[in-house]
C-alpha cells in the first residue's frame, strides 16, 4: 500500500513538472563544504534547477520549511555522492540545512518564482513587392512559440523556441490589388500576437487581339480576346458595331454587327482602356454589300432629285398599292430614319438636317430590297 500511494505521489510530482516546465530552466550549482552552502541564498524559476555538489567533507542536503505541494528531500553530499539535483516545480520559499551541522550554521535557503513567458515580435508590418519572395520577422521570447498565417499564399515558419525570426514566403502578386496577410505568434499562457505582410499590386497589363478582324457583309457576332489583371472598359466608334461594355481580366469582347446596306466597305475601331495604361484599339472590317446601286432587285422606283439638297422624293408608282419600308443610313450604317409608306405613289423626305454626304436609302418590298445612294449637297 506503501508502495502504491508513493508511485502515486510520483506522478503527481511528475505531471506538475511537465505543465510547469519553461522553455530554458536554468540549473543552479551551490558548493557543498565544510560549514557552509555557497550562496546561501539563490533565486530561481519554476522550472529550473537546483544542484548541490559536493566541495569538501560530509554533509547532507535537508528540505526544511518548503511551499505545500513541493516535494522534499534528504540527499548526502560527500566525495562519493558528489551532486543532487532538486527539480522546482513550486513556486515560494523554500528552506534547507545540513543535518549534522546545522547547529554550526550550515543553513541555507532559495526563492522560487513563477515563470512568466515573454514574447514580442516586430515589426507590426513588412511591406513587400508584387514579386514572390522572403521576408522575416524578429521574435523575443523565453519559451516555445509557435505561429500560423491566414493567407494560403504566404506560408510561415511553424514554431520556434525563445529568441529567433519567422520567415515568410510569399508567391507573386499577378492582380493589381494590394493584398495583407495575418501572422499570428501564439505562447501558452499569453495573448496571440498579430504581425502582418503587405503585398504592393502588380502593374496593370492589357493585351487585346487579334489587331483586325474581317467580317462579311451580313450581320453577325466576332469576337476579340483580352489578357488583363485589371478591369477594363470597351466601346466602338459605329453605331451598326456594339461590343461588351466591360470586364475583368483574361477575357474576351463579342462585336455584334449589323448588316452592311451599302456597296462600300465600311470599319468599326473598338477601344480597350485600362486605368494606368494607354488605350489599345482593334478593327472590324466589314465587306461590302453584294446590292449594288445598279444591281437593283426592285424595279420601278426614282429617288429624285438626287444629288439633294435636303429635300427629295421617293416614286413607288409600280408598288402603289403595296406598303415600302424605308430606311435611311448614313455612310457608317447609322440609322437616320425610318418609315413605312402606303397609301401613295410620292413621298416627301427632308436630309436638309444633316450633313453633306452620300447616304444610303433601303427600300423593302414584300420581302425585296434595294438601296438606292443619295448625295446630300449643300
Amino acid at each position: 500500500m506503501k508502495k502504491s500511494t508513493t508511485f502515486i505521489s510520483a506522478l503527481m510530482i511528475l505531471a506538475v513538472m511537465f505543465f510547469n516546465i519553461p522553455a530554458f530552466a536554468v540549473k543552479h550549482i551551490v558548493l557543498v563544504g565544510n560549514y557552509f552552502f555557497n550562496p546561501s541564498t539563490v533565486t530561481v524559476s519554476v522550472g529550473d534547477t537546483v544542484r548541490w555538489q559536493w566541495s569538501a567533507g560530509s554533509h547532507t542536503t535537508t528540505s526544511g520549511a518548503i511551499p505545500g505541494g513541493a516535494a522534499s528531500w534528504d540527499e548526502l553530499i560527500t566525495s562519493s555522492n558528489t551532486t543532487y539535483d532538486y527539480h522546482v516545480t513550486v513556486a515560494g520559499n523554500y528552506n534547507y540545512v545540513c543535518t549534522p551541522h546545522a547547529g554550526m550554521g550550515m543553513v541555507a535557503s532559495f526563492t522560487a518564482v513563477a515563470f512568466t513567458p515573454t514574447l514580442a515580435v516586430s515589426p507590426a508590418n513588412q511591406v513587400v513587392s508584387a514579386s514572390a519572395g522572403i521576408t522575416t520577422f524578429a521574435v523575443t521570447s523565453n519559451t516555445n512559440w509557435t505561429t500560423a498565417s491566414n493567407a494560403n499564399w504566404c506560408t510561415v515558419t511553424t514554431s520556434g523556441s525563445g529568441n529567433g525570426s519567422i520567415a515568410a514566403n510569399y508567391s507573386e502578386n499577378t492582380s493589381v490589388i494590394q493584398r495583407v496577410a495575418t501572422i499570428t505568434i501564439m505562447v501558452t499562457g499569453l495573448t496571440d500576437q498579430t504581425v502582418t505582410l503587405t503585398q504592393s499590386g502588380a502593374l496593370p497589363t492589357l493585351a487585346v487581339g487579334p489587331a483586325n478582324q474581317n467580317v462579311s457583309a451580313a450581320s453577325g457576332t466576332t469576337l476579340f480576346n483580352v489578357v488583363s489583371n485589371t478591369g477594363w472598359t470597351s466601346s466602338s466608334n459605329a453605331a451598326w458595331c456594339t461590343v461588351t461594355p466591360s470586364g475583368n481580366g483574361n477575357g474576351s469582347i463579342s462585336a455584334v454587327f449589323e448588316a452592311n446596306p451599302s456597296n462600300l466597305v465600311r470599319v468599326a475601331t473598338i477601344t480597350t482602356a485600362v486605368s494606368g495604361l494607354a488605350p489599345q484599339t482593334v478593327t472590324v472590317t466589314q465587306a461590302a454589300s453584294t446590292v449594288g446601286v445598279g444591281e437593283q432587285a426592285l424595279s420601278g422606283l426614282q429617288v429624285y432629285p438626287n444629288p439633294t439638297m435636303g429635300f427629295f422624293k421617293l416614286n413607288t408608282e409600280n408598288f402603289a398599292d403595296q406598303t415600302a419600308e424605308v430606311t435611311i443610313m448614313d455612310i457608317n450604317g447609322k440609322t437616320i430614319l425610318s418609315r413605312i409608306c402606303s397609301g401613295a405613289s410620292d413621298y416627301s423626305f427632308d436630309l436638309s438636317p444633316e450633313s453633306k454626304g452620300c447616304y444610303f436609302m433601303r427600300i423593302k418590298i414584300e420581302g425585296t430590297s434595294t438601296v438606292r445612294r443619295i448625295v446630300l449637297i449643300k
